[in-house]
């Protein structure tokens, strides 16, 4: 009898080990980052109408699960560097504008089941800055190679294999959707906002606003909603958050 204690206390210790090394943040590296100007002109190299910059997460090859993140990352920047960038490049130009952008990013959740980052974009012109943000959620357990993580996937309405069933997935996001915005809105009335767009209704809210897509996680794993500045409110009072904890929204569903 007193062996096989000893023997339950040595799994029990291992079994504690064991789920502090899970619990574990995935390790970060270095930054990726980098800069275009275009047009681009070696003598001048700012002289360019438009310039694009980013600083994105990159996460340590060492943890099995970096690829998750890294091979979204990757591609964000490769199909902007080919796509997105020369169109906007060629908008501003047309425009006769110069502008600035700049991709920024903050590590909001690194735990057991998942990583978050909210990722800024700033766009600079003629002395006025717009900001705009979207939140990047990824699954350390079976999160899709480059893809964040849907909100039915998070309350676990959707599994990941599930979302190659268009229709599946479609049903189950406008069923989340349609709970997050009463909740949205309904916290949206109690908070002390001055300057109050009047205009701003429930309808347009149901425009401009994708739960699906506009949250990002808190450190205990928990969705935060946003809005994004100057629509429930000038942009000088900046993003809106609604926190709502991960138990309350699936206690709705």
């Amino acid at each position: 009898m007193k062996r096989l204690a000893i023997l339950s206390a040595a799994l029990l210790l291992l079994s504690l080990v064991l789920s502090a090394a899970l619990a574990d943040p995935m390790p970060q590296g270095p930054d990726l980052s980098g800069s275009v100007t275009i047009p681009y002109d070696a003598e001048n190299p700012d002289a360019g109408h438009y310039a694009w910059s980013y600083v994105l997460p990159y996460m340590d090859e060492s943890d099995p699960d970096a690829y998750r993140v890294n091979t979204f990352y990757d591609y964000f920047i490769s199909d902007s560097l080919e796509n997105g960038v020369p169109l906007m490049a060629e908008s501003w130009a047309e425009s006769g504008i110069t502008c600035e952008t700049a991709i920024t990013y903050t590590s909001t959740c690194n735990n057991d089941d998942f990583i978050s980052f909210l990722v800024c974009r700033s766009d600079r012109e003629e002395g006025s800055e717009r900001l705009t943000w979207e939140g990047h959620v990824f699954s350390r357990k079976n999160g899709m190679p480059n893809s964040t993580y849907a909100l039915p996937n998070l309350l676990g309405t959707l599994e990941a294999d599930d979302r190659s069933d268009t229709w599946l997935e479609d049903r189950q996001t406008e069923k989340a959707n349609r709970i997050v915005r009463g909740l949205v809105w309904d916290m949206l009335q109690k908070m002390d906002l001055p300057d109050r767009n009047p205009d701003f209704t429930e309808e347009i809210l149901s425009l401009v606003f994708y739960p699906e897509h506009d949250f990002y996680l808190d450190a205990s794993g928990n969705p935060v909603f946003f809005l994004q500045p100057g629509y429930a409110a000038p942009e000088s009072a900046g993003r809106l958050d609604f926190p709502i904890p991960l138990e309350d929204l699936i206690d709705e569903l």
